[in-house]
């Protein structure tokens, strides 16, 4: 086996944010609905949301959202705008669970979403309860 060393170059060659079309045939013919994988900065500002001991703010019902905000913050269209908006995040939890997972298994692998990380954020956001 050989072994070769990335260059910078190669390695953000690979790196490309990713972004995958979920078909809707439900919908009719081509319906999709693009999916994009979170960079780094947008996952990290996204998992602080169940950190932040922000007044009026309960932790425990965002937990309880943890799919449909994933499928909120990773669904947009081509041009990578927003297709549902944080007010919808409640609306995709009471819509079909079936299309709901299928959005937000897409968006976990293009994030790297893993269960440990979401076992963590339960974890943490406890830890920041329990000491707030």
């Amino acid at each position: 086996m050989t072994r070769e060393i990335l260059t910078n170059e190669a390695f953000f060659e690979i790196a490309k944010r990713q972004k995958v079309d979920v078909p809707f045939p439900e919908s009719g013919n081509g319906a999709v609905i693009p999916v994009w994988g979170m960079t780094p900065t947008e996952r990290t500002r996204f998992e602080k949301q169940f950190q932040k001991s922000a007044k009026g703010v309960n932790r425990e019902s965002l937990l309880e959202e943890f799919r449909e905000r994933v499928v909120a913050e990773c669904c947009r269209n081509d041009e990578g705008v927003r297709i549902f908006q944080r007010e919808d995040v409640q609306r995709l939890g009471a819509s079909s669970g079936a299309l709901v997972e299928r959005l937000f298994n897409v968006a976990g692998r293009a994030s790297g979403i893993t269960e440990t990380d979401i076992e963590e954020t339960v974890k943490n956001s406890e830890a920041t309860t329990v000491g707030s």
